[in-house]
């Protein structure tokens, strides 16, 4: 617990999660959050937990660390979230076997809330705990509802990439009163940062906030997994995490500064829900004119999108013009397990099992939506993307208008 921190009054005010400070637990990444929570829920040797076939490799990796499989569900090709038919009909499978799936991990993916009536139907009728992924997703709502209070528990990230950024950093939400007082037990036995480490992502911190630029983006990206892989720098991910293996001192907590941090960059997130909401309105407005399809939304849902997904026809080609001409464009996921494109079989996945996320990962791209993207960044984006149509690697509209 952060003691002096009116963390859930700073989210409640700005339409973020509303957080309860004796629900909250503060660790040193997203990441250790979930394992917590895994772990708070009995998950261990042997046990099955569900998770979508188009997630980071951290997510299953926390289920193996325990000792558990992974079991992979397809996403739905429009919302890029676990496909609920897809669910159950895994469940009814998987109902026949002697030791059936433990929990449910649901992933609200670039902030887009997933089918959680559904869901939490699904999940009820065969008695699995859920947890909510919600590292991209802070502000998304639901029927009107916070994304992070519907499961059993919740994860969130502020990783650099993620909405809040403490550089690293994420924290659990627990809603179940019995599974809090067994986090508290897990939660006491994790041990605090080293002061070197803090004392590096503080620098790291700085330098990235002075630094970054949207056409800085492709150079600061390779320069930062150059100096992490060198140790010069805390990594987002170990080289050991990209093999699923679990790192030294995995299990930390969230160090003062971060949390710190935390507290003030809560004071700003209704300003920067609103900017993202903003470049996406201007997105949405000219991507079809350029023949791109646009997400489409349903009327239950409010997402506040971290990146914003698009279909190509040629992913690498895009991204290697993206880099040539200073775009910054993301490629999550570049594989149902991202990053990683091979080595699958580690995390218990095989090749054909999840076939649509394996198809719109190779096709996906995304577009950021962060504070530093203004509208002559937003224009210079549809420049490229509209020459990008003209080349037949994004679709082409019939009679696209010139951006």
């Amino acid at each position: 617990m952060m003691e002096g921190l009116s963390f859930d009054k700073e989210f409640g005010k700005r339409s973020c999660v509303s957080l309860e400070q004796e629900n909250v637990f503060f660790f040193w990444k997203g990441r250790v959050a979930l394992f917590a929570i895994l772990k708070a829920m009995g998950v261990g040797e042997g046990d099955k937990v569900v998770v979508p076939g188009y997630t980071c490799i951290v997510v299953p990796n926390s289920v193996v660390y325990l000792g558990a499989k992974p079991i992979y569900v397809d996403i739905d090709p429009k919302t890029f979230n676990l496909d609920p038919v897809a669910l159950e009909e895994m469940l009814e499978r998987e109902r026949r076997d002697l030791r059936p799936p433990k929990a449910l991990i649901v992933q609200h993916t670039y902030g887009i809330p997933a089918d959680m009536d559904m869901i939490c139907a699904i999940a009820k009728k065969y008695g699995l705990s859920i947890i909510e992924d919600c590292c991209h997703a802070i502000g998304s709502k639901y029927k009107g509802k916070e994304v992070g209070t519907f499961g059993d528990a919740a994860f969130f990230s502020s990783q650099w990439s993620k909405p809040i950024t403490t550089g690293l950093g994420g924290w659990a939400v627990v809603n179940n009163t019995e599974l809090k007082e067994k986090m508290r037990e897990v939660y006491d036995k994790m041990h605090e940062p080293k002061s070197r480490e803090t004392l590096l992502l503080r620098l790291q911190y700085y330098l990235f906030s002075v630094t970054f630029t949207p056409r800085l983006f492709w150079l600061l990206m390779g320069t930062y997994r150059a100096l992490s892989a060198a140790g010069f720098m805390v990594g987002s991910a170990d080289r050991c995490e990209l093999a699923s293996q679990k790192p030294p001192e995995f299990e930390k907590r969230m160090s003062r500064w971060q949390k710190m941090l935390l507290e003030r960059k809560t004071k700003e997130i209704g300003k920067v829900i609103e900017h993202r909401k903003w470049v996406v309105s201007v997105f949405e407005r000219h991507l079809p004119e350029i023949g791109i399809e646009t997400v489409e939304r349903q009327p239950d849902i409010d997402p506040v999108f971290l990146r914003y997904p698009i279909l190509t026809k040629d992913k690498r080609w895009v991204l290697e013009r993206a880099r040539a001409e200073k775009i910054e464009i993301g490629d999550w996921f570049a594989s149902p397990v991202h990053p990683n494109l091979d080595g699958w079989e580690r995390v218990g996945y095989q090749k054909g099992i999840c076939p649509t996320s394996e198809e719109i990962s190779s096709r996906v791209v995304n577009l950021p939506t962060h504070p530093k993207i203004t509208e002559k960044e937003i224009y210079r984006i549809l420049r490229f993307l509209y020459g990008m149509t003209k080349t037949g690697k994004i679709e082409k509209a019939d009679s696209p208008t010139t951006v």
